[in-house]
């Protein structure tokens, strides 16, 4: 019986090894195709020629086209030509085609609420998706590149063949070439496809062809849509007239799309004109153009005065252009996602009620009952507790960016981002808010986010010094806080995950790209934004104040209330109760510390002698007055700043 029972032990202990087996070789595998790249699944050239001799065309010559003329993700072109001298294209899809856009899909399926992308398709049903929308595009009257075939490759491959020319794409020509008559051209084009309700779903400059003649031919129908609902048809018209402002300017590409729409139809892409309405890489292109104008803007000058909201905003210039042309008033932006502002907030807001709201309203009848025998006038000078801090978030605010900001602005988005720390852990939302205010005044994401980093650096740093000079100044009679941090078990899996993720950054082509692209950009932005600050004596000397003087007002107001109820504490000793108590709550995973501060602060007073009564009422009075105030204020705040566009 004890043999079986040790066979079954052993049987489990061969499936654990088994299992760790498999885990570590598929991390491994993975390292090594994220290192050295995996396999192409694409087919060759040569089974490409095999499938055109097969459907019938007398192949002379394939020719894989130059690399500017490919397209990511839109399999391989090649240039071929026939024994009789004709010229085809040839695009050679994979199942590696479908799947590199799968988590952009997933994504938008999760964030849109008609994401309108195809279902799943094998590379030959999409090749003869393409085709047939090629076909139902010429039938329409607009030009379009000429459809051939589609056919299965070999491995599960397809192609799709058109009518090849010398032409080239829209977005490589250069300035002078890219005319109003061209322009206006590719827009009648377009128009005729919208008629008949054909949504192209991929309306970008590279995707319109100029032919010899001149004249300009639509093509890569691969997203293509037939009857198409207003939203997919509206987006089109957005996403072409956005890329192309990115090469001749909002007014411009207005008049042309005018002249090619006609007012009427132009005007159903105003509720359009927003980011969510483009495909990931024009709206990457937008961005990238509206992140050069901010740039163009700060070049040559170390201070300015920055205007909220005055970002540059190419699809905000787009709608104002349209609206003049078509002489219609603004329209509704049309309700593309499925989550906003509201409903995340009202999630949040509910989870906070069930989970961390509804606890509190027990102590609720003590705190009613201490109000009777408080000092009212002495409560009522705990009110402007709440205002004051906010104006010495404002200051560190204003001492953290090298720019001026407005001060009245600058106050109510820090009220409302009191609102969003309210039901977000850690402070999350109130800096995420932060950092969209610095963005939309046209402050470089580099920059933002340094400003924002430093604050919470600077809160930090406050809480730390004002916390040593009262314990110190409180002396040790009523003893400490000591904290037993196992700083030595974690810095070995530290200094593993920091030389894995370095090795990834610069071992690897993605992370070699992430680096050159995105993290010496924000680098450089961020050390810019400091410089500036420690430059600037009157900068240090606003984020100063702030920093200090938040924690301060926070233990000002806790005495204000400790003593209308009654209670008596020197200001040193209740200083280093509420620090001991804030330090305590910063680690707490709750928004603001909610229940931890409480617990804290009650347990810290009657340690140092207040009685338990006005020290429990003192505590809850202190938090309602501070806390729970910031909620209806904050929240009008958030609405008042979204509407004024800060944010």
């Amino acid at each position: 019986l004890l043999g079986e029972a040790w066979a079954a032990v052993a049987r489990i202990q061969e499936h654990r090894l088994a299992f760790g087996a498999l885990v570590v070789g598929g991390v491994a595998g993975s390292a090594v195709l994220l290192m050295a790249g995996g396999p192409p699944d694409r087919p060759p050239a040569q089974a490409v020629a095999d499938a055109l001799v097969a459907c019938g065309i007398p192949l002379a010559t394939l020719r894989e086209l130059p690399a500017d003329r490919q397209l990511l993700g839109e399999g391989i072109l090649y240039g071929a030509q026939t024994a009789e001298g004709a010229q085809l294209t040839v695009r050679a899809l994979a199942a590696e085609d479908r799947g590199r856009d799968l988590f952009h899909r997933l994504a938008r399926r999760v964030l849109l609420r008609h994401p309108a992308d195809p279902g799943e398709q094998t590379p030959l049903g999409a090749a003869e998706h393409e085709l047939l929308m090629l076909v139902f595009a010429a039938r329409t009257g607009a030009r379009v590149a000429d459809p051939v075939i589609a056919y299965p490759v070999a491995g599960g491959g397809a192609v799709v063949v058109t009518v090849g020319t010398d032409a080239r794409p829209l977005s490589a020509l250069p300035d002078e070439e890219l005319t109003d008559t061209l322009l206006g051209e590719a827009w009648a084009a377009v128009a005729r496809i919208q008629e008949h309700r054909l949504a192209h779903r991929a309306l970008r400059p590279e995707h319109i062809l100029v032919a010899p003649d001149g004249g300009p031919r639509l093509t890569a129908f691969a997203r293509a849509q037939l009857n198409a609902p207003p939203e997919t048809l509206g987006s089109d018209l957005a996403e072409l007239l956005a890329t192309t402002a990115v090469r001749v300017g909002p007014a411009r590409a207005t008049a042309c799309a005018l002249a090619g729409l006609g007012p009427e139809r132009l005007a159903t892409a105003l509720p359009y004109l927003q980011p969510l309405a483009l495909l990931g890489p024009a709206r990457r292109e937008v961005a990238r153009y509206d992140q050069a104008r901010a740039r163009e803007a700060t070049t040559g000058t170390r201070r300015r005065t920055l205007r909220p909201g005055g970002r540059p905003n190419l699809m905000h210039d787009l709608a104002a252009e349209v609206r003049g042309a078509c002489e219609v008033p603004a329209a509704k932006p049309a309700p593309l996602a499925r989550f906003t502002w509201k409903s995340v907030l009202g999630l949040a807001g509910a989870f906070l009620v069930l989970h961390l709201v509804l606890p509190q309203l027990a102590n609720a009848p003590a705190a009613l009952h201490a109000l009777r025998d408080a000092n009212w006038w002495w409560l009522l000078a705990v009110v402007p507790v709440t205002f004051v801090s906010q104006g010495f978030s404002t200051c560190l605010q204003l001492g953290s960016i090298p720019g001026r900001l407005p001060f009245r602005a600058t106050y109510q988005v820090q009220f409302a981002s009191s609102f969003l720390n309210r039901i977000t852990p850690g402070n999350v939302g109130g800096m995420a808010l932060n950092l969209r205010y610095l963005q939309k005044t046209g402050i470089e994401t580099g920059a933002a986010t340094a400003s924002v980093g430093l604050q919470s650096l600077a809160g930090a740093v406050s809480n730390v010094v004002v916390a040593t000079v009262f314990f110190a100044a409180a002396g040790q009679r009523h003893g400490g806080v000591h904290l037993d941090l196992p700083v030595g078990k974690y810095t070995l899996p530290a200094i593993v995950l920091v030389l894995a993720a370095g090795g990834l950054l610069g071992l690897t082509p993605p992370g070699r790209r992430l680096l050159r692209e995105k993290v010496w950009p924000f680098l450089r932005a961020a050390g810019t934004t400091l410089t500036g600050i420690a430059a600037d004596p009157a900068k240090l000397a606003l984020g100063v104040v702030g920093m200090f003087g938040l924690p301060v007002i926070q233990i000002v107001g806790l005495a204000l209330s400790l003593h209308a109820l009654g209670g008596d504490l020197p200001f040193v000793q209740l200083g280093a109760a509420y620090m001991a108590a804030r330090l305590l709550a910063n680690a707490a995973p709750v928004p603001g510390g909610l229940g931890a501060l409480e617990a804290g602060l009650i347990a810290g007073l009657t340690a140092l002698g207040v009685p338990a009564g006005p020290a429990t009422s003192a505590v809850l009075v202190y938090r309602l007055l501070t806390f729970w105030l910031n909620v209806p204020l904050g929240a009008l705040a958030l609405g008042f700043v979204q509407r004024r566009g800060y944010v």
